[in-house]
């Protein structure tokens, strides 16, 4: 991946300054210089016009768009925000007509920035200052009150908060009251930019001492640059917040986001005052000091899936190699490639204007549709159908182009859309909430065409991550998601209480396999493989079906790139790419099972005779709901679970098969079918004792108020229990229903006996 860059043409020769550009649109570019003229810029072109000419002592010196929050332009059109060496900002509309100037600082205003959400703006000056405005003009605060220049200031994601410049060091200070700002030394010389990632939320700063450094949104150091042979003069993010542009004196550098360098251009630019992205992230506008506007625009992107290599090799063009015959397919479009994935043997490519589908197995004729809006935010690909989100629009579509329904859900807010928080499946999506960061939208993609039949899972911390797994039919389907705290949960959407199962702690990043339902984690800063995660309910089986590597060459923060087949790709902290083989038994062991294949998977397992792939088919035996007990036995007896082979072999004595198939479900773990099992048969007293014996006590109170029987054994069960552990109650329902509730030992005693011998004379 780098920049291609192009030098655009001045319509004078007069080697006079650029201060400052921004984006208009993804197509026209604005920048103003020192002679105070407002330019438009074509970015097909290269060419200018001019927009308009301002006071003579106005010197522009920093520059921004109005946000675009949910595609609205708002009542005034597209409004953009200037600021000014004389101490004043202006409001501009796009025809250069100021609609307002303000008097804001003593001194030149060095930062002008809208908030995220478009709804206010900040001001930073030479006075040290940095006040907080309504859209209109007006003052709401002043925040700070430095006693250093600044250079650089920045809202946070959630516009809660500001980072700015103070010196050599970089202050985060919280717009509540009475809250202690967080500040630490971030360079050793003059901090000159900073910018903080909508997307990702993590800061750059660049300064004096010619480097970049890349930090959390708490501080901490994540990457120092290599020195600079200039200071670092300009920094921005990239709306996906996984990329970002440093300039420097005729140096353009462009990083990912973790912070190791992909590309660095030499431009005849001068120093690079201003950086701007557009909106789509696929170009790159900069404001030079010897009188030119650059675009830069990312070429050589790569998509790889099994065997295909797709590369952006040109601007409206991208290369598809098949590196098993080392063929090449050169696809020209008629305008710029804007995204492009190739998944599932489906190469799927957007430009401003259209959609291109194509097939591996016939990449001359593609499938093509209009885009809507002509601006896509967001595209997912699953094995069936994709997901492409536009500025006001979501549609899902089949591989022919053909819309198959729109999805919607709660406080939608598709400005807000980040890829970690969104995740399809062939039969289910998973989003999650723009206002409560808790919780998670699951839309049922097999309904009505509307698409709205919809789900909501909460929980107890905001989710940083989350996917669903790409495998197996929909009542099977596993949700993963990254809290917070970096526990990793996976979830059972279709499951009736939505239990959370914990897979681990202190994980980075994860990713499902594309086809096969394994999960894949960084933890700790080892790789660590679940091939079986559904057996979470249970420690020791989890770790029998797992992988742990662990290897010096995975480095400092290592993060998974992808996982297909039996690969896991991780990106090192330095950039570089390491594949990581795990075993491919597993996935042979879950393909046969999905085909109902138990005595093939049976014969692998003694073939092999490996203890991860007696554990893994021990697992999904218990939890199928096919005939399975006999395969589970064996399977358990090989790696020496002897207490689950007697279960097994006492399952097999029970009587009644829905018995059988309770237990069987308890042993897999899923307690809310075995409960569902003997209650649809009648057995109101087993399914009131299993939870008994799982110490569930308040579901086994419900199920005998809900079906009004039993009611006095759980209350005489729950004293005996309390009295063992020398306890008093604490539930207040068992409270309340002691004193109502006659309780007759020897009855009940008697009473569990009949229920007892009722089930084995079944």
């Amino acid at each position: 991946m780098r920049f291609k860059v192009t030098l655009g043409q001045k319509l004078d020769q007069q080697s006079v300054p650029v201060t400052c550009v921004g984006w208009s649109n993804t197509e026209e570019v604005y920048s103003i210089s020192d002679d105070n003229q407002i330019l438009s810029w074509s970015v097909s072109t290269n060419q200018p016009t001019k927009i308009a000419q301002m006071d003579k002592e106005v010197f522009a010196t920093d520059m921004q768009f109005l946000p675009r929050v949910g595609g609205s332009l708002g009542k005034h059109g597209d409004l953009f925000l200037v600021t000014s060496a004389d101490g004043k900002f202006h409001i501009i509309n796009r025809s250069g007509r100021i609609e307002r100037s303000i008097e804001a600082h003593k001194g030149a205003i060095l930062v002008g920035q809208w908030g995220n959400d478009g709804t206010g703006l900040l001001t930073a000056g030479e006075d040290g200052l940095i006040k907080i405005w309504s859209k209109s003009g007006m003052l709401r605060s002043t925040v700070v009150n430095s006693d250093s220049s600044v250079y650089g200031a920045c809202w946070s994601p959630d516009s809660q908060s500001i980072a700015y410049t103070n010196g050599t060091c970089v202050v985060i200070k919280q717009l509540a009251p009475n809250t202690k700002p967080l500040k630490w030394k971030a360079h050793d010389g003059l901090v000159l930019c900073l910018a903080w990632s909508v997307a990702s939320n993590v800061i750059v700063s660049g300064g004096e001492d010619c480097k970049y450094r890349v930090w959390d949104f708490q501080g901490r150091p994540v990457f120092s640059s290599v020195h600079h042979s200039h200071p670092i003069t300009s920094i921005a993010w990239a709306p996906t917040g996984d990329l970002f542009a440093v300039g420097s004196f005729n140096t353009l550098r462009l990083c990912d986001y973790s912070g190791w360098s992909r590309a660095l251009e030499k431009p005849q630019s001068g120093s690079v005052y201003k950086l701007a992205w557009s909106n789509d992230g696929s170009q790159l506008a900069g404001a030079c000091a010897n009188g030119n506007v650059f675009f830069a625009h990312i070429i050589e992107r790569h998509s790889h899936y099994l065997n295909f290599s797709a590369t952006v090799s040109e601007r409206k063009m991208v290369t598809v190699k098949n590196i098993l015959d080392d063929t090449s397919e050169y696809l020209e479009l008629p305008e710029r490639v804007i995204q492009m994935i190739i998944r599932y043997n489906n190469l799927v490519i957007t430009t401003p204007g259209q959609c291109y589908i194509y097939s591996s197995s016939n990449w001359n004729t593609p499938f093509i549709f209009d885009l809507k809006d002509g601006a896509v935010i967001h595209l997912e690909l699953a094995e069936k159908h994709m997901l492409l989100i536009e500025k006001n629009t979501v549609g899902l579509y089949n591989y022919q182009g053909k819309m198959i329904s729109q999805p919607k859900w709660p406080n939608m807010r598709l400005d807000s859309i980040k890829a970690p928080l969104i995740s399809l499946s062939n039969d289910l999506l998973a989003v999650r909430d723009a206002n409560d960061q808790k919780s998670i939208h699951l839309v049922d993609l097999t309904g009505n065409r509307n698409a709205n039949d919809q789900t909501t899972i909460q929980h107890t911390l905001p989710i940083l991550q989350l996917s669903l797994d790409q495998h197996g039919p929909v009542l099977n389907r596993l949700l993963a998601l990254l809290d917070k705290s970096r526990d990793l949960f996976i979830v059972p959407v279709k499951s009736s209480n939505k239990t959370f199962m914990k897979l681990g702690r202190k994980v980075d990043s994860f990713k499902w396999n594309a086809t096969i339902n394994i999960l894949a984690a960084i933890q700790d800063a080892q790789l660590i493989v679940w091939y079986c995660p559904t057996a979470a309910f249970n420690s020791k089986l989890l770790h029998l079906c797992s992988m742990q590597y662990e290897s010096n060459e995975l480095g400092k923060n290592p993060r998974i790139s992808d996982f297909v087949g039996s690969s896991v790709s991780i990106r090192r902290a330095d950039g570089s790419l390491i594949n990581v083989p795990v075993s491919p038994f597993p996935q042979l062991i879950h393909k046969k099972i999905h085909d109902n294949k138990w005595t093939e998977a049976l014969d692998l397992c003694r073939s092999v005779n490996i203890e991860m792939v007696w554990a893994c088919l021990a697992v999904l035996a218990t939890q199928s709901n096919s005939e399975t007990v006999d395969i589970a036995e064996e399977a358990f007896a090989n790696i020496n679970h002897y207490e689950k082979v007697y279960y097994i072999q006492y399952i097999k004595s029970l009587p009644s098969k829905p018995e059988q198939k309770a237990h069987m479900a308890l042993l897999g773990g899923k307690t809310d079918e075995a409960e569902s099992i003997l209650l649809h048969n009648g057995m109101v007293f087993q399914a009131i004792y299993i939870n008994i014996n799982m110490h569930n006590w308040t579901r086994a109170l419900d199920l005998a108020l809900k079906h009004k029987a039993h009611v006095d054994t759980v209350l005489y069960l729950r004293e005996k229990y309390l009295e063992t552990l020398g306890k008093p109650e604490n539930n207040n329902k068992y409270i309340s229903l002691r004193e109502t509730t006659t309780i007759d030992p020897e009855k009940i005693e008697q009473k569990i006996a009949a229920e007892q011998k009722r089930k084995l004379s079944h």
